[in-house]
Parts: structure tokens; sequence; C-alpha cells
């Protein structure tokens, strides 16, 4: 386990500290779970995202690089395709912020 250092209020340190640590345990895990259903919002955007540019080309963002873009001359495409790399990519992003978090509460 990690040691991190925050300021907080005069009055929590105060508290005797078995109290505190119970009180930021109890915060952070809320915190946590809070975040878990943020990112699961998130995530799914996302993927309505991703899903929509795999129906319109009817392939993956992988086979599309592969295959398709070079087939495809038109500006429509190239701002088509520089979303779906954005999208692809923030949904890989909060996938693994997710999995972290999800291991984080596990314990």
């Amino acid at each position: 386990m990690s040691e991190v250092t925050f300021d907080v209020p005069e009055t929590l340190t105060r508290l005797p500290k078995q109290e505190r640590d119970r009180l930021f345990r109890a915060g952070l895990y809320e915190a946590v779970r809070a975040r878990i259903r943020q990112l699961e919002a998130e995530i799914a955007e996302c993927e309505a995202k991703v899903s929509h540019f795999e129906a319109r080309y009817g392939m993956s963002l992988a086979r599309f690089e592969h295959e398709g873009l070079a087939q495809q001359n038109s500006f429509q495409v190239h701002e088509d395709y520089n979303d779906w790399y954005y999208w692809q990519g923030a949904l890989e992003e909060k996938q693994q912020l997710l999995a972290d978090l999800h291991a984080f509460d596990r314990t």
C-alpha cells in the first residue's frame, strides 16, 4: 500500500487516529464507487459512438485502418476516422480505469 499526503481541515486532525482513518477509508470507498458508476456511463457513451462507426463501415477500427481507410478518399471518411479513433481510445482508457477501480473496490 502506498502512502499519500493531503491537506485536511484542522478539525479532522484533532480526531483520534482510528476515527480519522475510518472516516477517510469510508470516504475513499464511496468516492471510488461513485467514480465507477460515472465511468460505466462514460463507457456506454463511448461504446455507442464506436458501434455507430462499426455499423457505418461494417468493420472494426483496426480492420478499417488496414483495409478501409486507404480505399476511401473523402473528407467525411477522414473526419469519421478521426472521431472513431478518438472514441476507441477513450473507450480503452476508461475500461482500464474501471478495471483498476474494480480491483481497488475488491480489496
